[in-house]
């Protein structure tokens, strides 16, 4: 019944979900001509009202105007500047599972963005097997507690309140901030900032008519500039001189996206990575980065790759089960890949379709696992973090 719900509450934006796509692709310039430019060119007076009133948000935290909660334990705030996806939940479960191996009890705060019922401030796990559905929890959060049985994860807009929760029902020792660059209200006491190697500013531009969701010069705020899928271009060097210019003195982190498992939707059948090769593949996900999603897959030297985007954190439909089912046969795709994240939501979807309908039970998706890989600077990285928790 939840696949059902799912895709009644999702009817009535859907319209909104492909605005949303088709303006990215406009403004990461994906789609050229004169329209486009033409829509970047309106957007533009925009982004430098955007600007002036994110600065004077900053400026207000910076100098005390606006007042920070601070919570009674360390704080280690994970985030970006880029609109999309750089890697921040990666990052924030590879910080949990680094705390959880030294005992330090930890919990991690998200937003809960797409999550549609449900309290405002939620466990999505409380550090048991038990996980709300995604529709009270957000993929992203979904995902993280499946990662990290046995670390709580909450989801609610007031972070500060949820890691007051998380505290006194929990007894942790620390919290990790998923998505919190932008969240100034509460203190944190480590700030990492996640910037992706293979395009470190996005479009360069602030958003409407770009994909910063804040200046450049909001780097100098980070305490370690983690860089992310380093493994998808041929050399850091220009990545890292690009951070540098506008963030001196920032230590640098280097990381890769590592491919650990593929196995099918629904099951518990694994399959060697290898299997991909020489196959045709059909790579369906709605992510923040889905390029950097099919570049990983291209690794393994598939005969041929599409890749069926959709928006971020978009709600599938039946109609979309479709869709995916007939390109895949139009392509004679060996196999439809796709990601954790989106597991989260085509998984109920699926398991009431194929009740519903015996078509849908040969529509078999494979879910690509991974994992945030430190491959220059952990020894600084684990530094940090051990810096910020001693007093634990």
């Amino acid at each position: 019944m939840e696949g059902r719900n799912l895709a009644q509450s999702s009817r009535l934006p859907i319209f909104l979900y492909f605005m949303k796509l088709a303006l990215y692709s406009v403004i990461t310039r994906e789609i050229s001509g004169f329209l486009p430019t033409l829509i970047r060119i309106t957007l533009t007076p925009f982004s430098w009202v955007y600007r002036i009133l994110v600065t004077a948000h900053q400026w207000l935290y910076d100098h005390g105007l606006l007042r920070q909660n601070r919570l009674p334990c360390p704080v280690i705030s994970v985030g970006n500047i880029v609109a999309g996806g750089t890697g921040k939940t990666p990052a924030t479960i590879w910080i949990a599972k680094t705390l959880q191996q030294a005992g330090i009890r930890a919990a991690i705060l998200l937003r809960g963005y797409g999550r549609q019922s449900g309290p405002s401030v939620a466990f999505v796990s409380g550090g048991t097997d038990s996980i709300i559905p995604v529709t009270a929890s957000g993929d992203e959060a979904a995902m993280t507690a499946i990662e990290l049985p046995g670390v709580p994860v909450l989801v609610g807009k007031d972070r500060y309140t949820a890691g007051l929760q998380a505290i006194r029902s929990c007894d942790v020792q620390a919290i990790i901030l998923d998505d919190g660059f932008q969240h100034r209200k509460l203190a944190r006491d480590l700030e990492i900032l996640t910037v992706d190697a293979t395009q470190p500013f996005g479009t360069g531009k602030l958003l409407p008519a770009g994909t910063l969701r804040q200046p450049t010069s909001a780097l100098s705020r980070a305490d370690v500039i983690l860089l992310t899928r380093t493994d998808l271009i041929e050399s850091s060097h220009q990545a890292r001189e690009s951070v540098e210019s506008v963030a001196p003195g920032i230590s640098i982190v280097e990381s890769c996206h590592h491919p650990i498992q593929l196995y099918q939707l629904g099951s518990d059948e694994k399959f060697e990575l290898q299997c991909l090769k020489d196959k045709r593949l059909l790579a369906v996900c709605g992510i923040g980065n889905p390029n950097a999603f099919a570049e990983t897959l291209r690794q393994y030297e598939p005969q041929h790759l599409e890749l069926l985007a959709f928006p971020d954190h978009y709600q599938y439909l039946p109609a979309d089960l479709e869709r995916i089912q007939n390109r895949a046969n139009e392509i004679h795709a060996t196999l439809i890949v796709t990601t954790r994240k989106d597991e989260q939501r085509l998984q109920p979807l699926l398991a009431y379709k194929s009740a519903a309908s015996a078509r849908f039970e040969e529509l078999r998706f494979y879910v690509l696992g991974i994992e945030l890989v430190i491959t220059e600077g952990q020894e600084l990285l684990s530094q940090r973090i051990w810096e910020c928790v001693k007093e634990v």
